[in-house]
């Protein structure tokens, strides 16, 4: 397969998995960021199965908002890298990649959230797009400067071989 056709895949399965996250209702979805934040906090507290379970409670709620807009930032990460990967395969010019890319992550994080008014108990929030947004330009400023660092490395490369 080309690297175009995988590069396009993975796009697309991205979309589909962000799309299918925000399918969930509110309880499927709650369940899901709570059973994960748990998880985290059994990793990341010291001592924490050893907690009460009103302790341990606690814990995982005041960590679960901050787990869930997290999650946010890193989807959209990963659409921002994958967008401008996807672009970078179209499109010579930076500024085009920067045009293409992100309002497309902002017209999907917009889009997102109207789809969220439709599920049950979920609605749309304009401060999840800006997360959402956030994530997108951090993950494409992530591999575009991935990006330049492999293109000196391999122009070094080149003058050193000369």
């Amino acid at each position: 397969m080309t690297k175009k056709i995988i590069l396009f895949i993975l796009l697309a399965a991205c979309m589909i998995m962000i799309f299918l996250f925000s399918s969930q209702n509110a309880e499927i979805s709650g369940n899901l960021s709570e059973g994960i934040t748990y998880r985290i906090a059994c990793i990341f507290v010291q001592d924490f199965k050893t907690f009460s379970t009103e302790k341990q409670t606690e814990i995982v709620e005041g960590m679960h908002f901050y787990i869930r807009k997290a999650a946010h930032f890193s989807e959209y990460a990963l659409l921002g890298m994958l967008t401008f990967l996807n672009a970078c395969q179209y499109f010579s010019k930076t500024e085009t990649r920067f045009l293409i890319t992100l309002p497309f992550c902002l017209l999907y994080a917009s889009a997102d959230e109207f789809h969220q008014l439709f599920t049950d108990g979920r609605c749309g929030s304009p401060v999840d797009v800006t997360i959402d947004f956030s994530g997108a330009v951090t993950g494409t400023l992530f591999i575009f400067v991935v990006l330049m660092i492999i293109n000196r490395i391999k122009r070094s490369q080149k003058t050193i071989d000369k």
